[in-house]
């Protein structure tokens, strides 16, 4: 039998969504029967393993765990922390490390994509069109008119590192820019701020099933808010619509850009890029290597109107692995 670990939660907070995550990834290994599948929660207070109804303590530097005098380390993770460690390349550098394989990317890429704008200065270098961004540190000084030689109102604020959309908001006005930047400082010690882009939001999921690239069908986010905030992507403010009404000039641009990024680095597993149309060409927002992974999450929406089994998705990752 191999010992297989789904491991979510996280430090960040996207905690809540990541356990609903891993709650939807676990419902579908756990009838394996060649696999014994751990739930494995880490969160700033503790690091536990659940298996048949049993809770145990997680050795994290080594990652492994006793249950009843059997020290058990597992033969491959399916990481689905959203956000810090599990986004951002730290787990990924202990699995690594234990030679333990995970599903999604290796610490270099994760690290890469979770800071957004070293990510964006990669891609720009592909000739892939981006907004102009201004990086501010907390231990700087806010200086307005600085940003605003760059930057033009309206304007995006977001942590540089970060996802489910929280600490994200639209300044429409200069005098608000300020206070902005300080809500998003909360989630973080860098903060990005970019040009506003009027247009057409769209995300897209790539998987990799059998060693083939397949980019899924592209999902149209439309928001009831001026944004696809947190309340948007989960509380039903928004309409998601797979497969979207894009014309083909934008799709096609899609799909040039998505694999010349996979082309030039190594992104594995399931992913989820944001782009935002304009005039017919796409501009990237970011890219997500673990995206949101319930039922209702955008990349399973979109394996859905594939015609794949998400099921099928889910195990195909760790046999890849194994």
């Amino acid at each position: 039998m191999k010992n297989i670990a789904v491991v979510f939660g996280g430090y960040s907070s996207e905690y809540e969504v990541s356990v609903k995550s891993g709650k939807f990834i676990y419902d579908n290994l756990k009838d394996n029967s060649d696999w014994n599948v751990y739930e494995v929660c880490i969160s700033k207070n503790k690091k536990t393993v659940k298996f048949k109804e049993r809770i145990f303590n997680l050795d994290y530097e080594n990652f492994s765990f006793n249950i009843d005098n059997e020290i058990i380390k597992p033969d491959a993770v399916f990481n689905i922390i959203h956000g810090d460690p599990g986004e951002n390349g730290v787990l990924a550098k202990i699995l690594e490390r234990n030679n333990i394989p995970q599903t999604g990317c290796n610490n270099y890429v994760s690290q890469l994509t979770f800071n957004k704008k070293k990510y964006i200065e990669f891609v720009e270098k592909l000739n892939i069109p981006c907004s102009k961004q201004v990086l501010i540190k907390k231990k700087d000084n806010i200086n307005i008119s600085k940003i605003l030689e760059t930057i033009i109102i309206p304007c995006i604020v977001k942590p540089n590192n970060g996802g489910s959309s929280i600490g994200v908001s639209k300044v429409n006005y200069v005098d608000e820019l300020e206070n902005k930047i300080k809500i998003a400082f909360k989630e973080g010690d860098e903060v990005l701020i970019e040009n506003f882009l009027d247009g057409q939001e769209v995300s897209v999921g790539v998987i990799n099933r059998n060693d083939k690239r397949i980019i899924l069908p592209i999902t149209e986010i439309i928001s009831e808010n001026e944004l696809f905030d947190y309340n948007a992507k989960y509380l039903g403010e928004s309409q998601e619509i797979t497969p979207g009404n894009i014309s083909d000039q934008a799709k096609e641009l899609i799909h040039e850009y998505i694999n010349t990024i996979y082309d030039n680095i190594e992104l594995d597993g399931i992913t989820r890029s944001e782009f935002i149309i304009v005039n017919q060409i796409p501009y990237i927002l970011e890219t997500n290597t673990i995206p949101g992974f319930t039922k209702q999450s955008i990349v399973p929406q979109q394996i859905k109107e594939q015609g794949l089994s998400i099921k099928e998705i889910i195990i195909n990752q760790i046999n890849s692995i194994l």
